[in-house]
């Protein structure tokens, strides 16, 4: 007979329109068997059931993040971690510091540095500032946006450019005013540099992979729905799988490009639906870039960006096309995600998935990021059944990439800020959402993005009123957004994301209540128990 817990003396928030609030809760094995008062479901509780005190403590569904990049993320673990550098002088300190760690590294590799940060040389960055730090060994640094790249000569010259090489269609190496490469690359200019670098052994990958499982698990994560590159650690995940190793849920994707096998890719994910176990392993997603970024001027606008009129940004892929691989993949029975920031790609998103009528409603395809669709664009996230897809720490980047903030603004003037990251606009016209974080390229706690979702604000309180502060959203919405809004996303909403009969027994116990707590303590939550399936995955240790 399967093993039953009983969970009372807390205060358990279901998010379970039905049944919101409750008493108590019991596991049978995996999946919870009852939820409410506690006579009732102490009723329905053999008398050798265990019983866990909440003592008062708050306890809802485990997050599920419904974006991110998980073995990239694995990996950042093991890099130059930029994202947490504050000045410049820590940039490079970071470098160094890295470099006499690891003299063993063929190829130096960071993520996430900011665009703008307080002591940023004149000039900005250039190939000489990392020459001066690392000049024998190639240094390739990703910027936050995951968008451009920076690298010192030694990668330059390994990687084949000089000032004969021209720009990729899709991408742009930067030169200075004598047409010698700076050492910054946009978009398709640094895809190569990828094939370069020396990729970490099976086995460093694995471990990678389950120190970023038990980093997931004691953030309160039960489930990451992961936005592609992920496919080389498929096959880990299966044997961690298994080896009754894996604590934390997958829903897998791969990216499909305009000159990628379509046929090929199916064929992937197709097999990874049809082989893996849908409870840990879900494979069932193709992943598509129309477009860039907005603060690098790659988001495709064909209106024009504010700051440079006569620029529309980057697409990616022809209409016909692209079109035609959605219908493809949809008619294979897969879900459909699409990148689309700018205004353009998300009217391009959303066309094709609207051509597919009822079958885009089964599937609900999605659009990944949707920082600036039209007014028209927003109602139509209910009528075609597609999911808004947020990562809400993303809005208004102060915290996360250190002189970025304004820059938004400036790309797509102020005319458009209204629906500027227009989560409340979209919920209010029946659209569906969901949370997630698209780590590594921002903190993956996702207490964080609800804080921000709720205020638009950075942790020191700016701008005063709140960034576009008529677009912030209630705690329960933002809760809902990373639980039963993340797990409707990914077609798991009959098993995850509520605390209610027969679903899955994915919860967390928080040391405070969300709903109760200044909205601005929100991030200063802490995860105190994680549950997956039943079994603690995660414990806070005894301070």
């Amino acid at each position: 007979m399967a093993r039953e817990t009983l969970y009372a003396n807390g205060a358990l928030y279901t998010v379970d329109a039905a049944n919101p609030v409750a008493e108590a809760m019991l596991v049978r094995g995996e999946r919870i068997t009852a939820v409410g008062s506690w006579s009732s479901v102490r009723a329905q509780a053999s008398a050798d059931a265990e019983i866990i005190d909440l003592q008062g403590r708050f306890a809802m569904p485990a997050f599920i993040d419904s974006h991110l990049h998980f073995a990239w993320g694995s990996k950042y673990l093991d890099e130059v971690r930029l994202r947490e550098a504050k000045t410049f002088g820590d940039v490079l300190g970071r470098l160094k510091a890295y470099a006499h760690a690891h003299p063993d590294r063929a190829w130096i590799v960071g993520s996430e540095f900011s665009y703008g940060y307080p002591d940023l040389p004149e000039g900005g960055f250039h190939k000489s500032l990392l020459d001066h730090i690392v000049a024998d060994r190639p240094v390739v640094f990703r910027s936050g946006m995951a968008h451009a790249a920076w690298l010192n000569s030694k990668a330059l010259e390994l990687a084949g450019i000089t000032r004969d090489t021209p720009d990729p269609e899709g991408g742009e190496i930067v030169r200075d005013a004598s047409g010698e490469p700076t050492g910054w690359l946009k978009e398709k200019a640094w895809s190569r540099l990828e094939e370069l670098v020396p990729q970490p052994s099976v086995s460093d990958m694995r471990s990678a992979l389950l120190r970023a499982i038990k980093e997931a698990n004691r953030l309160g994560l039960s489930r990451v729905q992961s936005a592609g590159m992920d496919d080389e650690a498929v096959p880990l995940l299966a044997e961690i799988y298994a080896n009754g190793e894996l604590s934390l849920r997958f829903t897998l994707s791969s990216i499909v490009n305009p000159d990628s096998s379509l046929d090929e890719v199916i064929a992937r994910v197709s097999g990874w639906r049809d082989d893996l176990h849908p409870d840990f392993l879900d494979g069932r997603v193709i992943k598509f870039f129309l477009d860039g970024v907005l603060e690098s001027h790659t988001g495709f606008m064909p209106q024009g960006y504010a700051d440079k009129p006569g620029e529309t940004g980057t697409c990616l892929w022809k209409a016909a096309a692209y079109n035609a691989a959605v219908s493809r993949a949809q008619q294979e029975g897969l879900q459909v995600w699409t990148h689309a920031i700018g205004t353009g790609a998300i009217e391009m998103a959303l066309d094709a998935y609207a051509a597919d009528g009822e079958r885009s409603r089964q599937r609900r395809p999605r659009v990944e990021h949707c920082e600036i669709p039209t007014p028209r664009d927003i109602e139509r996230f209910a009528e075609t059944g597609a999911i808004a897809s947020f990562q809400p720490a993303m809005i208004y980047p102060r915290d996360q990439w250190l002189g970025m903030e304004g820059l938004w603004e400036a790309r797509v003037g102020s005319a458009s800020l209204p629906r500027a990251f227009p989560i409340r606009s979209i919920i209010e016209a029946s659209g569906a959402v969901a949370f997630g974080t698209d780590w590594p390229i921002v903190d993956l706690n996702p207490l964080i993005g609800i804080r921000n979702a709720v205020l638009r604000q950075s942790r020191d309180h700016q701008p005063e009123a709140g960034w576009v502060p008529q677009q912030r959203i209630t705690v329960a919405q933002a809760l809902h957004a990373y639980t039963l809004g993340a797990a409707f996303a990914g077609h798991r909403e009959n098993d995850e994301g509520s605390l209610a009969a027969g679903k899955l027994a994915d919860f967390i116990v928080l040391s405070d209540d969300p709903l109760r707590v200044e909205p601005d303590k929100i991030a200063d939550i802490k995860v105190l128990k994680t549950i997956v399936g039943g079994k603690p995955v995660w414990e806070e240790p005894a301070a």
